[in-house]
C-alpha cells in the first residue's frame, strides 16, 4: 500500500532536482546581466515588437513583447504606437543575457497586456526606445481581433480541441489555414498530433506552435495552437477526418486533512503532488470545398499557378564589349503554390547567344501560409555591336483574390554593345602617289631623303649594263638555269613531303594529347573546351581562340566527317559554352560523353 507514495515522493524529488538546475542556471545568468555594462560604447541597439498570436477576440488578452538588444537600461520607457483600439496594462521587464559565437550581449524585454476593445484589424507599432538620446524604432506587428463565440454553455472540460478553417470553399490548389487549438486547465507534456491522412489533400505545418491565454465561454485556458496550410489537387467536396492529439495529463490528487505534504507550499503545480496520466483528444470534422478553376479566360500555356504573385527583371551590366556577356535575371515571388512557378524562355534577338542558368527555387512558410520565390539567370553574350532590345517576359497566374486570371509582365530592356576591338591601323599613301586616300583615313606624310645607298649610281644604260660578250649576266643565267629549276623542283618535294609527314604527326599529338587527357577524369567544363579547341587548331593548322559548337561542326563536315559525329561534337562543344558562360567553369563537368571514344571515331572518318 506505500508503493503509490513512494513513486510520488522520487517523482517530487525528481522535479525538486529539476528547478534547482533551473534556478541555478538562472542565477548565472542573472549574475553575467549584472556584470556587464548598461550600454558598451559601439554596441549596435536593436528593437523588435512581437505579439504572441496575430488573431484574438474581444474577450483575449494578448501579450506583447518589446525586446531590446544591445543594452540593458534605456532612457523611460518604449512609446509604442497603435495601441488605441486596446486596453493596455504593463506586465513586467525582465533583464536577459544572449550568447552569440562565443560574444555575451545583453537585453531587456518588457511585457504588456493587450485586451481588445472592437474588433477590426489593427497595426501596432513601432515601438521606439532611446538610449543615451538616440532614438531607435521597431517593426510593426498586425493584429485580427473577431466577436468572442456565443457561448454554447456546454462544459468542454479541462482539455479539448478545436479545429478551424480560414475558409471552407478554395479552389484547386489554392491554400487554406487549418488551425488545431488545444485548450487546456491542467498541466500537460509529451504532446503528440495525428493528422488526417487523405488522397488529393496535402497537410503542411507552418512553423512552431503558437501558446498563449484565452478566454472559451468564459472560462481561462491556457492554448497550443498548430497552423498547416492545407491544399486540394482535385476539385471536389472533401469531409476533413478529426485530428487527433495525444498527450500526458497532470491531475492534482485530492490531499487528507493532515499529512507530511499537507502544506500550501505544495499547491503551486510545479510542486504539488499529481498524477500522471494518459489522455487522447480529437477535433471535430471540418468539410472543404474546392472549386475548379474557370476555363473562361484561361491564358495559353497556363501552368496551373495559383495565388497572389509579381515578377521583376534587372539586366546587369547594361552596356558591355562585343564578346563580353551580361546577366539577364528575372525573380518570381509571392504566395501559392511556388513550386508551380514555370521556367521562362527569353526571345532575344539575332546576334546575341543565350546560356540559362539552373533555376533556383526557394520555399517559406509563415503564419499566412507557403510563400517563396523562383529566379532564373541567362548569360546573354552578342557577337557584334549595336543596340540589342530584350523583349518583355509574361507569365500568368490566377489571382484567388480577385478570382481572376493574371498575366504579369516584365519591362523591355536595352543592351548596348561595343565594339569589342579597336579597328586596323590605316597606312597613309605618300604624296604625289596619284591615288587618294579613302574618306576617313589619316593623311599620308611626304617621303623624306635621309641618306645615300653606298653602292654607286649609274646614271646611263650603257655604264649599268657594262660591256658585251660571254662574262655579262645575261649569259650566266642562261647557263645556269636548268640546274636551278631542277634543285628548286627538288626541294619543293622534299618540304612537300616533309610537311605532310609534319601534318601527320601533329593530327596524331593532336588526337593522343585529348583521349589522353581526357581519361584522367574530373575534367572542369572550362579545362575541356580549351582541350577541344587545341584539338581543332593542332588537328586541323587552325589559331582559333574560341570555338563555338556551330564552326566545330562545319569543321569537320568540311573534312569529311559525317553529320551523326559532327552533331555529337557540336553537342559536346554547347553543353561546354553553357556551363562556361553560366559561372561553372571550374567545376568538375559531367557532358554524359565519351569523348576519347569520340574523338577515335572522328580520326576514322577524316580524309
Amino acid at each position: 500500500p506505500w508503493t503509490p507514495r513512494i513513486c510520488s515522493t522520487l517523482d517530487f524529488c525528481n522535479v525538486r532536482v529539476k528547478e534547482m538546475k533551473k534556478a541555478t542556471f538562472i542565477i548565472i545568468a542573472v549574475f553575467l546581466a549584472l556584470a556587464l555594462p548598461a550600454h558598451r560604447a559601439g554596441a549596435t541597439i536593436s528593437v523588435s515588437l512581437q505579439l504572441d498570436r496575430d488573431a484574438a477576440t474581444v474577450a483575449d488578452f494578448v501579450t506583447l513583447t518589446v525586446r531590446v538588444s544591445g543594452c540593458r537600461e534605456i532612457d523611460g520607457r518604449p512609446v509604442i504606437k497603435g495601441t488605441d483600439a486596446f486596453e493596455i496594462t504593463p506586465a513586467g521587464t525582465a533583464s536577459r543575457v544572449e550568447v552569440v559565437n562565443g560574444k555575451v550581449s545583453s537585453g531587456i524585454d518588457y511585457t504588456y497586456r493587450l485586451r481588445p476593445v472592437k474588433t477590426g484589424t489593427f497595426e501596432i507599432g513601432p515601438a521606439r526606445v532611446t538610449v543615451e538620446g538616440k532614438t531607435v524604432s521597431s517593426n510593426t506587428v498586425t493584429l485580427v481581433v473577431s466577436r468572442a463565440p456565443v457561448s454554447s454553455g456546454a462544459n468542454r472540460g479541462p482539455v479539448f480541441l478545436k479545429a478551424t478553417l480560414s475558409a471552407s470553399r478554395v479552389y484547386a490548389e489554392e491554400q487554406t489555414i487549418y488551425s488545431l487549438k488545444l485548450y487546456h486547465r491542467v498541466r500537460i507534456s509529451d504532446i503528440s498530433l495525428d493528422l488526417p491522412d487523405m488522397e488529393h489533400v496535402t497537410f503542411r505545418q507552418l512553423g512552431k506552435p503558437l501558446q498563449y491565454q484565452a478566454t472559451y465561454n468564459g472560462v481561462a485556458y491556457r492554448v497550443l495552437e498548430v497552423r498547416c496550410a492545407v491544399s486540394a489537387s482535385r476539385a471536389g467536396t472533401y469531409a476533413i477526418r478529426p485530428a487527433r492529439m495525444g498527450m500526458t495529463v497532470y491531475r492534482r490528487r485530492s490531499r487528507g486533512s493532515g499529512g507530511l505534504f499537507n502544506d500550501p507550499f505544495f499547491d503551486d503545480p510545479f510542486f504539488s503532488m499529481s498524477s500522471a496520466e494518459p489522455l487522447r483528444v480529437d477535433s471535430e470534422p471540418l468539410k472543404l470545398e474546392v472549386l475548379p478553376l474557370p476555363e473562361k479566360g484561361r491564358p495559353p500555356g497556363f501552368s496551373g499557378l495559383v495565388g497572389t504573385f509579381r515578377v521583376s527583371a534587372t539586366l546587369a551590366p547594361g552596356r558591355i564589349k562585343s564578346g563580353d556577356s551580361a546577366t539577364l535575371t528575372v525573380v518570381v515571388k509571392g504566395r501559392g503554390n511556388v513550386k508551380r512557378i514555370p521556367d521562362l524562355e527569353v526571345p532575344v534577338p539575332d546576334g546575341i547567344k543565350v546560356y540559362p542558368d539552373r533555376p533556383v527555387l526557394k520555399e517559406e512558410t509563415g503564419p499566412r501560409g507557403v510563400s517563396g520565390s523562383k529566379t532564373l539567370k541567362w548569360a546573354l553574350v552578342p557577337e557584334r555591336a549595336g543596340r540589342y532590345d530584350i523583349p518583355s517576359l509574361s507569365i500568368s497566374y490566377f489571382d484567388t483574390g480577385h478570382h481572376a486570371y493574371r498575366t504579369l509582365k516584365t519591362p523591355p530592356l536595352l543592351l548596348s554593345v561595343l565594339p569589342g576591338a579597336t579597328a586596323s591601323p590605316h597606312v597613309g599613301l605618300p604624296s604625289g602617289s596619284g591615288k587618294k586616300a579613302a574618306p576617313g583615313a589619316p593623311a599620308g606624310k611626304a617621303v623624306r631623303e635621309i641618306g645615300h645607298d653606298i653602292l654607286p649610281i649609274h646614271t646611263s644604260i650603257r655604264e649599268a649594263a657594262g660591256s658585251p660578250g660571254p662574262a655579262g649576266m645575261t649569259f650566266w643565267l642562261l647557263l645556269a638555269g636548268p640546274f636551278v629549276f631542277y634543285l628548286a623542283v627538288l626541294c619543293g618535294v622534299r618540304v612537300r613531303r616533309r610537311a605532310g609527314d609534319d601534318a601527320a604527326a601533329r593530327a596524331r599529338k593532336a588526337a593522343a594529347r585529348i583521349i589522353r587527357q581526357c581519361r584522367r577524369g574530373d575534367l572542369s567544363a572550362g579545362v575541356l573546351l580549351s582541350l577541344v579547341t587545341g584539338y581543332f587548331n593542332d588537328r586541323f593548322g587552325l589559331s582559333l581562340g574560341t570555338l563555338t559548337p556551330g564552326e566545330a561542326s562545319e569543321i569537320l563536315r568540311a573534312r569529311g566527317v559525317g553529320p551523326e559525329r559532327a552533331e555529337e561534337m557540336e553537342h559536346l562543344v554547347q553543353l561546354l559554352e553553357n556551363a562556361v558562360y553560366t559561372g561553372r567553369a571550374d567545376v568538375p563537368c559531367d557532358t554524359g560523353m565519351d569523348v576519347p571514344a569520340l574523338i577515335r571515331r572522328i580520326e576514322k572518318e577524316i580524309r
